[in-house]
């Protein structure tokens, strides 16, 4: 992952009448309503724990972040101050009506040095990444076809909430093995969503786009596209399709023997190198490889 330039502070505008949860609670109640568990996994912001909520044994998950990693803070309507941004983003995708496909916020805490956010935890599960390595290292067209209409169907939940995610990458897809349903997980990359030229980037290396590697500026709608066109030659073809940024710009891209022209002609629209060419989620949706998939 990389992150490049530290972001202004902003503030939210236009996103509701209110925000999900707007109460901060402290360590103690934290300690009272949860049993922590074993580690899930670490990140460079932070750690995330299984753990069960007392009061019905809900098992959720409960994700760490140093408050040194939490800034920019901003101010959401309803909220008496600014929030950390990965907090303030997870309330505006979480607020009702929420998305299946996107994990939940579902309480969170403050104590001096961290911040303490309670997530869904889907059971049984795995991230994507893992998913894959499992199969051998890729998928077939039809299991691509039901993971990418699970993170479109996400990422466009996010887009119409106003909040540009970043990092939309198999590491940050769980899968509930037992049905194939996706969520979208770890807003830590985040920002809001805005039609100005974002420049900063924050996100992982092999999924950025050519026009921040060219000039150093990229359009958040354009970006997400790039990054979903790579989430889908990663499954297909068992690899991502650039591993420095001399590839990112050439845009070459050697298809595995056996794909459909339909998938090929999908990826190669998403990784047009000319980011107003790319298609929008809609377009995506509606491509002649994605039609006839399932919704899980």
């Amino acid at each position: 992952m990389i992150k490049l330039k530290s972001r202004e502070r902003v503030k939210a505008k236009d996103l509701g009448e209110g925000s999900l949860l707007s109460r901060r609670r402290s360590r103690s109640s934290f300690e009272a309503l949860f049993t922590l568990g074993s580690m899930l996994g670490k990140g460079g912001c932070g750690a995330v724990y299984a753990a069960m909520r007392k009061s019905d044994g809900q098992q959720v998950a409960i994700k760490y972040v140093n408050r040194g990693m939490a800034e920019p803070y901003v101010k959401l309507p309803g909220e008496r101050s600014a929030l950390p941004l990965e907090v303030a983003l997870m309330q505006i995708v979480s607020r009702p009506p929420s998305c299946c496909y996107v994990l939940g916020l579902l309480d969170w805490f403050e104590e001096a040095e961290r911040f303490i956010l309670v997530l869904e935890r889907p059971y049984p599960c795995m991230d994507l990444f893992d998913f894959i390595e499992e199969l051998g290292g890729r998928v077939d067209e039809c299991l691509a076809r039901i993971i990418m209409i699970q993170v479109v169907l996400a990422v466009r939940h996010c887009r119409d909430r106003g909040v540009l995610h970043r990092d939309v990458k198999a590491e940050n897809l769980l899968v509930q093995t037992d049905n194939l349903r996706v969520k979208l997980i770890d807003f830590g990359c985040g920002d809001l969503l805005r039609e100005s030229s974002y420049r900063d980037y924050s996100g992982t290396e092999e999924y950025c786009p050519p026009e921040w590697v060219l000039s150093g500026v990229y359009q958040g709608r354009h970006a997400t596209i790039w990054s979903l066109g790579v989430l889908l030659y990663g499954l297909v073809c068992g690899r991502l399709p650039f591993n420095k940024e001399a590839d990112i710009i050439a845009g070459r891209l050697r298809f595995k023997k056996g794909l459909t022209k339909e998938c090929k002609a999908l990826i190669n629209c998403c990784l047009q190198q000319d980011p107003t060419k790319r298609p929008v989620l809609e377009q995506i949706l509606l491509h002649d490889w994605m039609a006839d998939g399932p919704v899980i």
